[in-house]
């Protein structure tokens, strides 16, 4: 499974398998699979309770906590927070968010396409899900126990690549179902 960060300018890749860091080109499929960033700019009059509040609307809206950072220094507080949301319910998290605010410094939202690399990667698992289903079949008719074995081993590595592009479609989809949202406040 691919190694990723995920920033306040969006999802990166730090290392994949090279046909991960591909660009694809947009598709015409009707279900499009977007990942939606967010980041949010506000100047509020209380960070700590800020925090708070946006933690727990992010929670009561079906989301949770990603990560929160407060900054106390002797003049004014500083923070940011980190919360998923599910995509349905981004424009009322950010609704609420910008209500605590005293001024909205600046907003940014990114989207990134992953469409086709899901498509692809289903393609991808079709064809070792059919390959792994001869391989079964040729072991039941082996009786060589070296072919037993070789047969074993690539069943063990078909198996291996199907549970990875598994987890890399669960996280594609995972990440599009619910948008990260980034609040810096001071």
């Amino acid at each position: 499974f691919s190694s990723l960060s995920v920033g306040s300018s969006g999802l990166k890749m730090l290392s994949a398998p090279a046909y991960d860091r591909q660009e694809y080109a947009p598709s015409t499929s009707p279900d499009r699979l977007v990942i939606t960033d967010t980041s949010l700019s506000l100047v509020v009059k209380d960070v700590p309770s800020s925090i708070k509040t946006i933690q727990s609307t992010a929670e009561s809206l079906g989301g949770f906590l990603v990560s929160s950072n407060l900054n106390q220094p002797e003049s004014a507080a500083s923070g940011t927070i980190t919360v998923r949301v599910p995509s349905d319910k981004r424009d009322s998290a950010l609704d609420q968010f910008k209500n605590l605010a005293v001024k909205v410094v600046s907003q940014n939202t990114t989207g990134r396409d992953v469409t086709d690399q899901y498509q692809d990667l289903d393609a991808r698992l079709s064809t070792l899900t059919k390959t792994k289903t001869k391989f079964e079949s040729i072991l039941d008719q082996t009786t060589r126990i070296a072919d037993i074995l070789e047969v074993q081993r690539e069943l063990i590595n078909l198996q291996s690549q199907i549970d990875s592009i598994t987890g890399q479609q669960d996280y594609l989809k995972k990440s599009a179902d619910l948008s990260k949202i980034v609040v810096y406040l001071s």
